[in-house]
C-alpha cells in the first residue's frame, strides 16, 4: 500500500516537472520571439510567434507604416511572424542602406512562397547575393542589351502599335477599358523579345500568358502566412492550392519554350534573350568553363522568367495609370501632343533619340512613375552580414524594405506631393531636372530593378505613340467619377480598379 502511494507521488511529481518544464520552453520561445535584438530600431510591441501581423488586419499597409513612421521616426522595426522587418522612409536613410552599404542590404528572403516560384531559388529576383546571382544578372543585362536595343525594340514596337490601333480605332468614340489593349501588346512585345514569337490578340497562347498574369497578381497580393510562419507551409491553404496549380502550367509553358529553342539553336543566328542564355550555356561547355554547374536549364529558365516578367508588369501598370491621368488631366496631355506634334510629326513613329528633345513629356513620364509608384515598398531585401543603419545594430537575416510610397511623397522634396504635375522633374528653364531627389521608382543599389532601361524605353516610345496618334477622355456624364481607384489592402502594387475612357483618333493638320 504505502509503495503504490509513494509510486503515485512520484507520478505526479514526475508530472508537474514534465509540464513545469513544457511551461518554461515555451515561455521562453514566447520571449524570445517578441525580443526585439539589441540595438534594433524602435516599434511597436509584437505579439509572441506573430508578431505585429494583427496591425495589418486592423488598417491597410500603407496607413500601418505611416502611423509607425510618425510615432517612431524615418526608420523603425515591426515583427511579422518569424521575420524582424526593418523599414526605411526617407531618401536618405535608403542610400545609406543600398548605395553605401550596397552588399550589406543585397540579400533577399527566404520566403516559401517564391521558394515554389523559382524552383529553389535558381532566380535572379530572390536568388541570394551569390556568384550565381551575379552570373545572371550579368546574363540578363547583356540579353537585354543585345535584344533590346535601340532599334530593334523601336521596330518591334512599331509592329505592336500596329495591332493596338486596330483594336483602339474599333472602339473610336465609344468607352473602353484601355487595360485589355495594353496587355495585349506589351504581353506580345515581350513574347517576341524572350521568345521570338508574336500572337494576334485573340491568340490562346497570348491570353493564356495575360489570364496567368491577372490570377497571379491575385493569389500573390492576398499574401502567404507560410511566408512569414513556418508551421503554416503544412497547412493546404486554397491560396497554396491556386499558387501550385498555376506555377505548373506557367513554368511547364517557360520549360517547354527553352526545349524547343535548344531544338532549333543556330550559334550564328541569336533570335532572341532565350537564345542568347543558351548561347552562353553553350560557350561554357565549350571551354570547361567553372560556370557549368551555374548555368543549368532550371536557372536560364527562371532567368528568361524574370527578363519576361521585368519588361511587362511595370509597364502595362504604368500604361495603365498614364491613360487614366491624361483623360484625368487633359491640359497636361495637350501639352504633351503639341509638343510631340512639334519635334516628332504626327506621322514618324517616335525614336529613342527624341527623348532628349521632349523635356515636357520626360518630365510628364518621370511624374507618373512617381505619383503612380506601383511597388509602393520594392521588394524585400534582407541583411547579408550583421551590419548598422543610422546608429542602429540591424543582424544578418533582417527583413529590410525602402518605403517608395514615402519617399515620393515626402513634402521635404516634393511642393504640393498629392498634386499630379510634370513641373515636378522641370528645372526654371524647362529642362529635365537631372537626378532628382527622392525618385527611385526602380529601387537602387545592387538589387535595383533588371529591367529598368527596357522598361524605360518600352514607356517612352508607346507613351508617346499613344498621344501623337490620340486624345483621351472621360466618358460623358461621368466627368465627375475619379478614374483611379486603388484597393489600399493591397501591398504588393498599386493598380488601378478597371476604368474606361473614351479614345479617338487625333485629327492630321496639313504641315
Amino acid at each position: 500500500m504505502l509503495g503504490a502511494l509513494i509510486e503515485t507521488a512520484l507520478s505526479s511529481i514526475t508530472a508537474v516537472n514534465v509540464a513545469l518544464g513544457c511551461a518554461a520552453v515555451l515561455a521562453y520561445f514566447m520571449y524570445n520571439s517578441v525580443k526585439r535584438p539589441p540595438g534594433m530600431p524602435p516599434g511597436p510591441r509584437p505579439y509572441p510567434f506573430i508578431g505585429n501581423i494583427l496591425m495589418f488586419w486592423k488598417k491597410p499597409g500603407q496607413e500601418v507604416f505611416r502611423d509607425c513612421s510618425k510615432e517612431y521616426g524615418n526608420v523603425y522595426s515591426l515583427k511579422i511572424g518569424q521575420w524582424w522587418l526593418v523599414m526605411l522612409n526617407d531618401i536618405e536613410t535608403v542610400r545609406d542602406a543600398f548605395q553605401k552599404k550596397p552588399i550589406d542590404f543585397a540579400d533577399r528572403p527566404k520566403l516559401f512562397s517564391m521558394e515554389l516560384m523559382t524552383e529553389g531559388y535558381k532566380d535572379i529576383l530572390f536568388s541570394s547575393y551569390n556568384e550565381t546571382w551575379k552570373l545572371h544578372r550579368k546574363l540578363g543585362h547583356s540579353a537585354i542589351r543585345h535584344f533590346a536595343s535601340s532599334r530593334k525594340l523601336e521596330k518591334l514596337v512599331e509592329e505592336i502599335t500596329g495591332r493596338m490601333s486596330e483594336r483602339m480605332d474599333a472602339f473610336e468614340g465609344q468607352p473602353m477599358d484601355p487595360k485589355d489593349v495594353i496587355l495585349s501588346g506589351i504581353y506580345n512585345l515581350l513574347t517576341s523579345l524572350s521568345f521570338g514569337e508574336t500572337y494576334d490578340f485573340d491568340d490562346p497562347r497570348l491570353q493564356y500568358f495575360m489570364n496567368m498574369s491577372k490570377e497571379g497578381f491575385e493569389i500573390v497580393g492576398q499574401g502567404f502566412a507560410a511566408d512569414y510562419i513556418p508551421i503554416a507551409r503544412f497547412i493546404p491553404t486554397p491560396g497554396l492550392r491556386r499558387l501550385k496549380k498555376l506555377l505548373v502550367g506557367y513554368l511547364g509553358k517557360i520549360h517547354d519554350y527553352f526545349r524547343r529553342h535548344r531544338e532549333t539553336y543556330d550559334p550564328d543566328n541569336l533570335r532572341d534573350m532565350c537564345d542568347s542564355l543558351i548561347h552562353a550555356q553553350q560557350e561554357a561547355i565549350d571551354e570547361g568553363s567553372e560556370h557549368i554547374s551555374k548555368l543549368t536549364d532550371t536557372h536560364l529558365c527562371q532567368t528568361i522568367s524574370d527578363l519576361f516578367g521585368a519588361g511587362t508588369d511595370t509597364t502595362i501598370t504604368t500604361l495603365t495609370w498614364t491613360v487614366a491621368l491624361m483623360a484625368e488631366n487633359p491640359d497636361i496631355q495637350q501639352k504633351c501632343a503639341a509638343e510631340i506634334h512639334k519635334v516628332i510629326g504626327q506621322e514618324k513613329f517616335p525614336s529613342l533619340q527624341d527623348r532628349g528633345n521632349l523635356p515636357y513629356c520626360e518630365a510628364t513620364i518621370m511624374e507618373i512613375l512617381r505619383y503612380s509608384s506601383i511597388v509602393p515598398f520594392s521588394l524585400p531585401h534582407t541583411t547579408h552580414c550583421d551590419t548598422t543603419l543610422r546608429g542602429y545594430a540591424i543582424p544578418k537575416g533582417t527583413m529590410v524594405m525602402p518605403n517608395l510610397l514615402a519617399i515620393h511623397f515626402d513634402e521635404k522634396y516634393w511642393d504640393e506631393p498629392e498634386t499630379f504635375k510634370p513641373e515636378h522633374f522641370l528645372d526654371e528653364t524647362g529642362c529635365i531636372r537631372q537626378h532628382p531627389n527622392s525618385f527611385i521608382p526602380f529601387s537602387t543599389g545592387r538589387r535595383a530593378c533588371l529591367g529598368e532601361a527596357l522598361a524605360k524605353a518600352e514607356l517612352f516610345l508607346l507613351f508617346s505613340w499613344l498621344l501623337q496618334k490620340y486624345e483621351f477622355s472621360k466618358v460623358p456624364g461621368q466627368e465627375d467619377k475619379p478614374l483611379i481607384n486603388i484597393d489600399p489592402w493591397d501591398l504588393l502594387a498599386q493598380m488601378p480598379k478597371p476604368y474606361q475612357v473614351v479614345c479617338k483618333k487625333r485629327p492630321v493638320k496639313n504641315e
